[in-house]
């Protein structure tokens, strides 16, 4: 019972932080409440279990459950911001004083060998520009495509269609082939998607319209 007072008390002051601040993500060195830090950091950790009544509380304010993907989505917020305050550019200047963070963070995404495939596609949802000078990057960028595409291909001889459902992942890569087939029949209804990766994807009979595939 101790403990359930305990819980609730730390949930209450998590509740005061988001009604200040209007997020759950509670920096880590918080010095108005250091205490609150280290709690939300063990309600995300796996070794400490907590039940579905108290999953549920959390989930009720918007708790955030992964603290990166939450920063990485406020930046991304900023980049269209920026997007429609600068005649639908993307190019964000390394050191762009009303946002310093911002051109940081842009150019860390265009050199970054380590950026998901999903964030890479989000990106280019907005017409980010992979520039000759960050060659670089552009052909990480087509590396990963092109990797998921393989992924494609071995689906197909396996399963004989490009029905993927979109929960299907491959247990052996962490790549989200669901996800990803969707992302490209949604850019080629929008005319997003480049003509290479059309004519790639027709080699392959590659079926432009959604259905439940095996599993």
């Amino acid at each position: 019972k101790k403990q359930n007072n305990q819980w609730d008390e730390m949930f209450r002051r998590l509740v005061s932080y988001r009604k200040l601040h209007n997020s759950t993500v509670v920096p880590r060195d918080y010095t108005a409440d250091p205490e609150l830090g280290n709690w939300v950091r063990t309600q995300r950790c796996k070794q400490y279990p907590i039940s579905d009544h108290r999953v549920n509380l959390l989930n009720s304010i918007g708790f955030v459950w992964n603290a990166l993907d939450n920063q990485w989505d406020d930046m991304f917020q900023r980049l269209v911001a920026y997007k429609n305050q600068h005649n639908g550019s993307t190019l964000v200047p390394k050191k762009y004083k009303a946002d310093t963070q911002l051109g940081r963070w842009v150019s860390w995404q265009r050199h970054s060998k380590m950026i998901s495939i999903h964030r890479i596609e989000r990106l280019e949802s907005i017409g980010f520009v992979w520039t000759a000078r960050y060659e670089n990057c552009a052909r990480v960028f087509d590396g990963k495509w092109m990797e998921t595409y393989d992924r494609l291909v071995a689906y197909k001889k396996q399963y004989k269609s490009t029905h993927v459902p979109q929960t299907y992942s491959d247990e052996n890569t962490d790549i989200h082939l669901g996800s990803w087939i969707k992302t490209q029949r949604i850019a080629y209804k929008q005319g997003k998607l480049l003509e290479k990766r059309k004519d790639l994807l027709n080699s392959i009979d590659f079926s432009w319209e959604g259905k439940r595939g095996p599993r």
